[in-house]
């Protein structure tokens, strides 16, 4: 058998077999294969235990391995009886069994570099492992699994060292080195510093910290999407003036994550899956509230999870800024673009805040107005009973969500 590539067909994992098992080609074709035969399958089922470790795909799978006789016609002439390693996969979760060869790409070189980099695992000598871009064939979840392996059993026993583009094979930002080619003159150089690379070369890492940050967004008990930064700041301003007056604010428990708008809360609940409980805050009648509509209908969105501003003014179109009265909001927006409308010059053609605005002086950053509350805390003491009433509605409905099964 030829050297080839690890993982590039199922001879090279029959020769990491052959040698686990302390044999070789001669010794399985000999009058003692029977024998041989029960040594390469304990030898299997070893590296099958692993792969349920470390292939958290389908840990139902299990190799076995079978040499089977076949009846050939030599140069001579002469009949003979030769002997082939039959690789099969068992699929317990499913219940069948096929070749090897017609499992995933990326089934076979994971096994194969198992049973591969299992020969020299226990060797007294240390050893450095150099992997030109691995797990190509493998996806992000089995890349991941793919460093579990080089964690746990390959760098105890020495060193590994390997080239990736796949932001899901980078775990640990302070060991990355990144290379970059600066063209002829200078070559390639190799630095430990992110903002030193070009754009190009510092994508996988801007990627790797995006989906560890995804990752750990939501770790509490309660978990609340909202639209957008502005709203987290007048829930939490608004929750802390609340409780502050013995009244009922959105109870600080809540771990509010702004989505970017309604249009993302689907994606952004899809893709954190069933790992975590999420409420969701949405304002009513906008652009993207059909889309969560739509999700809420396909049961990928809990439909008692979700709280629409609307519900709590009782209008069908209403933004987390009609909680305020206008007159409250009329003086943040105000304080933040230096002008000096009155209630009066506000359009009457609209019952949202933000769209009678507009007529006045266009579209406006709907973050200027909450950082004014932000950054002048005093200011909150100056708003209505009206706009705390609303507010605390707001937050009686949303604390209510964490109750629901």
């Amino acid at each position: 058998m030829p050297d080839e590539r690890p993982g590039s067909s199922s001879k090279q994992t029959a020769r990491a077999l052959i040698r686990l098992a302390d044999t070789d080609i001669d010794s399985i074709t000999d009058e003692e294969f029977e024998s041989r035969t029960a040594e390469l399958e304990a030898v299997s089922s070893d590296l099958s235990r692993e792969m349920a470790e470390y292939w958290s795909t389908n840990p139902e799978l299990r190799i076995k391995v079978e040499i089977e006789p076949a009846t050939e016609t030599d140069i001579g002439g002469q009949k003979v009886v030769v002997r082939y390693l039959n690789f099969r996969v068992e699929d317990r979760k499913h219940d069948f069994t096929n070749n090897f060869s017609l499992r995933s790409s990326g089934y076979q070189w994971f096994f194969s570099f198992l049973a591969a980099f299992s020969e020299f695992e226990h060797l007294s000598e240390s050893v450095i492992v150099l992997l030109d871009e691995p797990a190509l064939t493998l996806h992000a979840r089995a890349q991941r699994d793919f460093l579990r392996f080089i964690n746990d059993r390959l760098s105890p026993v020495g060193q590994v060292i390997y080239t990736t583009h796949s932001p899901f094979m980078v775990e640990k930002i302070e060991r990355v080195r990144v290379v970059e080619d600066r063209g002829g003159e200078i070559g390639s150089l190799t630095s430990s510093d992110a903002l030193a690379v070009g754009e190009d070369s510092a994508f996988p890492l801007q990627a790797a910290l995006g989906y560890d940050l995804s990752q750990n967004l939501f770790i509490g008990e309660r978990n609340l999407l909202v639209e957008g930064p502005s709203d987290l700041v007048y829930l939490e301003v608004l929750g802390r003036r609340l409780r502050d007056l013995g009244r009922i604010g959105v109870d600080e428990a809540w771990r509010v994550l702004p989505a970017g708008g309604s249009s993302n809360v689907p994606a952004f609940v899809s893709l954190l899956g069933r790992k975590v409980t999420v409420s969701v805050l949405l304002d009513s009648g906008t652009e993207g509230y059909g889309r969560v509509e739509a999700a809420i209908s396909a049961n990928r969105i809990e439909a008692s999870r979700v709280v629409f501003v609307g519900e709590v003014l009782q209008q069908k179109h209403a933004d987390i800024e009609d909680l305020f009265t206008p007159g409250d909001y009329l003086a943040l927006y105000n304080a933040a673009f230096d002008k000096h409308h009155r209630v009066g010059d506000l359009s009457s053609h609209h019952d949202r805040i933000l769209k009678r605005l507009e007529p006045l002086d266009g579209r406006f950053d709907h973050w200027r107005p909450a950082e004014v509350l932000l950054r002048d805390p005093k200011r909150v003491d100056q708003l209505s009973a009206t706009t705390l009433d609303n507010f605390e509605r707001l937050a009686q409905r949303i604390n209510a969500t964490h109750t629901v099964q």
